[in-house]
């Protein structure tokens, strides 16, 4: 909705925004109307082909550290933490597969958020030796997150990362700077250098080893000047 549109509600009848940008509005009663924001993001729903619904399942199981809450010939909900599930997939037997090497209008990627680089090195390299293995497509220090990009059996693209600030407004700050003006793609690194470095560091049972200057070392991105294109295919 538009700062200064008014829309119909059912229970207050007639609503506008004070002013372009206003947190709050007044409802035809009288009552300030506040503008709400979600507290999280609470689930991603895939529809894919009868052919790839149980590959599917397997491959988010996988990515995820995942498991299944629920799973019939129709539907399934995956979970990995307190939330009752973070993915669904419905298996559709009217789904078309996307057309390969066609860019479509539409969700780019969805990205999953890991606590340290340990964590995320970890997942990089069990996900490279499961059965059917799994690599990433992109590995980029985009600046604000170090990042590594996957692609699903139907063609979606799922980035796994770990924010390089801790305090947000860095970040901010960050993009809205020069170096990010320059290259807001990122710096690309090798998955398996990366990763042998990061947990050669580990403790003996995989816990956290690097010591505060090695992560900030390893977070700060390298400078390669101007890079304002994405990587052939992706």
């Amino acid at each position: 909705m538009a700062p200064s549109a008014t829309h119909k509600n059912n229970n207050n009848g007639s609503v506008r925004l004070t002013a372009p940008g206003a947190k709050t509005a007044t409802a035809k009663n009288g009552r300030s109307i506040v503008r709400q924001t979600p507290r999280i993001l609470a689930h991603v729903v895939f529809r894919t082909t009868p052919a790839n619904y149980k590959p599917m399942i397997q491959f988010y199981c996988n990515l995820l550290n995942a498991h299944v809450v629920h799973e019939d010939p129709v539907l399934a909900f995956l979970a990995y933490d307190d939330e009752h599930h973070r993915i669904a997939i419905i298996c559709s037997p009217d789904a078309v597969p996307k057309p390969k090497d066609v860019t479509h209008a539409g969700l780019d990627h969805i990205a999953f958020t890991y606590p340290t680089l340990t964590a995320l090195s970890h997942q990089y390299v069990y996900l490279k030796n499961c059965d059917t293995p799994i690599l990433p497509l992109w590995c980029v220090n985009h600046g604000p997150t170090t990042s590594m990009y996957y692609r699903d059996l139907d063609g979606n693209k799922i980035e796994l990362q770990v924010d390089n600030f801790d305090d947000p407004d860095e970040a901010n700050d960050f993009m809205a700077g020069e170096k990010y003006d320059a290259n807001p793609m990122g710096t690309d690194f090798d998955p398996d250098r990366w990763s042998e470095y990061i947990l050669g560091k580990a403790t003996a049972d995989g816990q956290e080893g690097l010591s505060a200057k090695e992560i900030r070392d390893l977070k700060m991105r390298k400078e390669i000047g101007e890079r304002k294109e994405l990587p052939a295919g992706f």
